[in-house]
């Protein structure tokens, strides 16, 4: 069967994350492979694009031309920015701009955008409660601040998305609403990640379908029950999670991916689901047998 003939056919494609593969700054105890290697195993494995993270070159060229020979699309970028404090707003785009310079030399017209972790957040994530949550001023600032980047990535014909992250001021179901609430749906969009919602305590599903016109972006993870309950209940910080193995292949854990797949479905959703698994023992293993599972399964 032609996977990637399948996913342009019904509208969503499946991609990937370079975290997979266990890259990410905090992940100082994964051995990574090379960024060819790591290429040439996403496309062994069936998927038709991936994320371009910090690990990909910044020539645009390189890139390219990288992407193109094993038939990778780029999907988007994820960029965290502080826009709690009005202060920050021009910053803020700036650095916005310059990723999606970046994003479209490549082909991508997607920039997911997330509240930048912070060590207040950090402390209590998975655990956040409404005493941790903003003030009014900074709610106001952060849709203000988010809209200007999203109309600013209109204009040049890009499409803004947002991303609830654990760690941040915008995790939990509340803040979710809250964040909605203020911005407008045409402008912003949401991704979200199903992994951080559960870690969250947010239920995925329940998210999935009360915002379905609003999805336009989409990871895909699946969370160890057992293990998330005990970092909550010891209080285990995001990494130290991730080192214990709490993000689990697809379909082993407690997210119902028949049911996410299901909202997706009824509300033709056409777009890009990422799948990510955090830094696992067998990345190659893991993501084919994610891939697999997808397809198989729902002929994703």
């Amino acid at each position: 069967m032609d996977q990637k003939g399948l996913g342009v056919v019904n509208g969503i494609r499946v991609g990937t994350a370079s975290v997979n593969w266990g890259f990410d700054p905090f992940y100082d105890w994964v051995s990574t492979p090379s960024f060819g290697r790591m290429l040439d195993e996403m496309a062994e494995c069936g998927y038709y694009g991936t994320e371009i993270s910090y690990n990909f070159p910044d020539d645009p060229e390189i890139l390219r031309s990288e992407l193109a020979r094993r038939n990778l699309a780029p999907a988007a970028t994820f960029h965290a920015i502080d826009v709690r404090d009005a202060v920050n707003h021009e910053d803020a785009i700036a650095s916005s701009m310059r990723v999606a310079d970046r994003l479209q030399a490549i082909g991508s017209d997607v920039l997911i955008l997330s509240d930048k972790p912070s060590a207040a957040r950090i402390a209590v994530a998975g655990r956040a409660r409404k005493d941790h949550a903003l003030d009014e001023r900074s709610w106001k600032a952060m849709c203000t601040g988010l809209q200007r980047v999203a109309q600013r990535l209109r204009a040049r014909g890009m499409r803004a998305v947002f991303h609830p992250h654990v760690g941040t001021y915008v995790e939990t179901r509340d803040e979710i609403d809250r964040l909605c609430a203020g911005t407008e749906p045409g402008l912003l969009g949401l991704c979200p990640d199903t992994g951080h919602l559960a870690y969250a305590g947010t239920s995925p599903e329940a998210l999935f379908s009360d915002y379905a016109d609003r999805i336009e972006y989409v990871h895909l993870k699946d969370v160890d029950e057992r293990k998330l309950a005990r970092v909550r209940a010891e209080g285990i910080n995001f990494v130290d999670a991730v080192r214990m193995g709490m993000f689990v292949e697809l379909g082993t854990g407690m997210v119902s991916i028949p049911n996410i797949v299901g909202a997706l479905n009824a509300s033709n959703y056409s777009g890009w689901i990422i799948v990510e698994q955090d830094a696992p023992a067998d990345p190659h293993g893991s993501a084919a047998r994610n891939r697999r599972y997808l397809l198989e399964n729902f002929g994703l």
